[in-house]
């Protein structure tokens, strides 16, 4: 008889576990801590699709509204950056990006290596050079902060140290 009092209690904590939202939840000294599941290696993914899609609005949307775009040896903020993508993300194609090194921390991931891709305008046209992506995460939402774009040049020839 028991047994069936039991009943109530036994489903209402059956309805409560099936409600979860996916996100897992790890007690920590009586402190609830929601995991992370964003994967650093899907979000770079995504963000070359969108530059092979000339999809500026996903470009900007995980891109940080106070993010430094450095290229050509000078930083670029804001409107800068937003100008940039916009512009670009116009004639990039077939961007291909091969990584060299890349880690996630619990508040940042970055991604560093080399790139080319092809432009609209010219369908011989390749461009290369080396990338840096940085992502941070605040209030709970991964965004990119930092890119450093280089296009690849030659380097001048050094002096052979031996000889001066």
């Amino acid at each position: 008889m028991k047994f069936l009092k039991l009943i109530p209690v036994f489903s209402l904590i059956f309805f409560l576990g099936a409600c979860n939202d996916g996100e897992k939840e790890v007690a920590v000294e009586d402190e609830i801590v929601v995991e992370d599941n964003w994967d650093a290696d899907a979000a770079m993914g995504e963000w070359r699709d969108d530059w092979n899609a000339n999809d500026s609005t996903s470009l900007r949307a995980a891109t940080a509204n106070d993010a430094v775009l450095f290229m050509e040896g000078k930083a670029h903020r804001n409107d800068s950056v937003t100008t940039w993508i916009n512009n670009s993300s116009k004639w990039m194609k077939n961007l291909r990006t091969t990584p060299v090194v890349k880690k996630k921390g619990e508040d940042f991931a970055f991604e560093a290596g080399t790139y080319t891709h092809g432009t609209t305008a010219s369908d011989t046209m390749q461009m290369a050079g080396t990338y840096t992506v940085v992502w941070e995460r605040a209030d709970d939402e991964w965004k990119i902060k930092l890119m450093d774009i280089s296009p690849e040049v030659d380097l001048p020839e050094m002096p052979d140290a031996e000889n001066n």
